[in-house]
C-alpha cells in the first residue's frame, strides 16, 4: 500500500523533460479552465436561485452562448449559437446549435457551411455544427457581446437567414437518422 502510494505520487510529481517549469503546464490550464467553469455555475445558480429569467427566444437569432467547460471534442466556452426553436418567456431553455468559424475547413460529417454573417463581423465564414445542437438554459445566453467587437444586440438580435437555418435543420434530420450530410 505505502510502495502503491509512493508510486503514484512519483508518477504525478514528476517533471517531464520538455517542460522547464516542472509541471504540465497544459493540464494546469485545463484545470483553471475547470475552477473558472464552477465558478461561473455558481454564479448562474445564485442568479436563478433570486431571479427569473424571461427571456422569449425566436427560430433563427444568433447570440452569444457559454457552451461551459466540456469533455474532449465537446464544444466548451463562449461562442455564437442560433437559436432552432421558438422559446417561450416561461421556458428556461432553449434548443441551439452552435457556430464556429470556419478557420481549418469544416468536417465533412457534422459542419454545415453558413459563407459569411455579416452581423458577426469575421475575417472567416462560419459554420454549423450540428452534432453539437444541444438544449441549454438561457442563462448561459450572454447579455453583452464581448466576441466582437460591435454590439450585436443594438435592439434585437441578428438573424440567420431563413434559407440557411433551413440548411441547420434538414442536415441535423439526416444526421440523427444516420444519414451522410
Amino acid at each position: 500500500m505505502s510502495e502503491y502510494y509512493q508510486n503514484q505520487k512519483k508518477m504525478i510529481f514528476v517533471k517531464k523533460p520538455d517542460d522547464e517549469k516542472g509541471y504540465d503546464s497544459k493540464r494546469m490550464n485545463g484545470l483553471k479552465d475547470q475552477l473558472e467553469w464552477i465558478k461561473r455555475q455558481i454564479e448562474y445558480a445564485t442568479f436563478t436561485d433570486s431571479y427569473k429569467l424571461r427571456m422569449e427566444l425566436h427560430k433563427g437569432e444568433i447570440y452569444e452562448i457559454d457552451w461551459g467547460i466540456n469533455v474532449n471534442a465537446e464544444f466548451s466556452n463562449r461562442h455564437y449559437g442560433v437559436v432552432l426553436r421558438d422559446s417561450s418567456q416561461y421556458d428556461p431553455l432553449v434548443l441551439v446549435c452552435p457556430i464556429k468559424t470556419n478557420k481549418r475547413g469544416a468536417h465533412p460529417m457534422s459542419d454545415i457551411d453558413l459563407g459569411y454573417i455579416k452581423e458577426l463581423n469575421s475575417e472567416h465564414p462560419s459554420v454549423a455544427v450540428i452534432n453539437q445542437i444541444k438544449t441549454l438554459d438561457k442563462v448561459r445566453i450572454f447579455s453583452k457581446n464581448v466576441i466582437s467587437e460591435n454590439d450585436l444586440y443594438n435592439d434585437k438580435p441578428p438573424k440567420l437567414e431563413a434559407d440557411k437555418l433551413k440548411l441547420i435543420l434538414t442536415a441535423y434530420m439526416n444526421f440523427i437518422q444516420g444519414y451522410y450530410i
